[in-house]
């Protein structure tokens, strides 16, 4: 008799996990969307704010926040797990880089194609260009690849897969946020970058910790 009730709870439990899940997708992408109305209003405050102690608090966030620094932050938790003999430390940072490196990936894919003129991109005479500004190739200008941010896609998903493993390292969230922040200030993203970045990292890091924790 216990274990028929184990199992209806088990599926009703899995149900409801899902439904959680798919209504946290769609306040995701209605935050997402909302984001795009305030882009100027951001833009306008960031150059009416202009300090240089900030600057350079937002650039060195931004340089110690990318994927490459992501994989070094890793790459150390992995040695303070072996050398700590914590299966668990060990498995937990590696999903950690594999969600970083997948949310990259998939955000840096879509930045090349967008055409999206960043915000300090003075030459650009529209936002949106694809791939293309009349006879220009914009594969390789970077001063077209604003959506979504690169940067919050890598490090939302590297910093909320422990968050999804336990809730009480929601702190570690700030981390990202910071990073974020930084890309906003030093004006190479607009608002709505930087929230599609952002659910892009944290579905991804959900997804692959739900996908590898069932895993050994």
């Amino acid at each position: 008799m216990g274990d028929h009730q184990s199992n209806e709870s088990g599926p009703k439990s899995s149900r409801v996990s899902a439904a959680w899940f798919i209504a946290a997708v769609i306040l995701g992408l209605l935050l997402c969307a909302v984001s795009f109305l305030y882009d100027g209003a951001v833009i306008d405050w960031v150059n009416a704010h202009d300090s240089k102690l900030l600057k350079e608090l937002a650039g060195f966030l931004s340089r110690w926040g990318d994927w490459p620094e992501l994989m070094i932050y890793g790459l150390i938790g992995l040695g303070l797990a072996w050398s700590a003999r914590s299966q668990r430390l060990f498995k937990l940072v590696l999903c950690m880089m594999f969600a970083a490196t997948v949310a990259g990936a998939v955000v840096n894919s879509v930045r090349l194609v967008s055409g999206r003129a960043r915000p300090n991109n003075t030459e650009a005479t529209q936002e949106w260009n694809g791939l293309w500004r009349g006879n220009e190739f914009l594969l390789f200008k970077n001063n077209y690849h604003s959506f979504p941010s690169g940067h919050c896609g890598a490090a939302f998903a590297f910093f909320g897969v422990p968050v999804f493993a336990d809730r009480r390292h929601w702190w570690l969230l700030l981390a990202a946020a910071a990073i974020a922040w930084s890309r906003i200030y030093l004006n190479v993203h607009h608002l709505s970058d930087v929230f599609a970045g952002a659910f892009a990292g944290l579905l991804t890091g959900a997804l692959v910790w739900r996908w590898l924790s069932r895993i050994g």
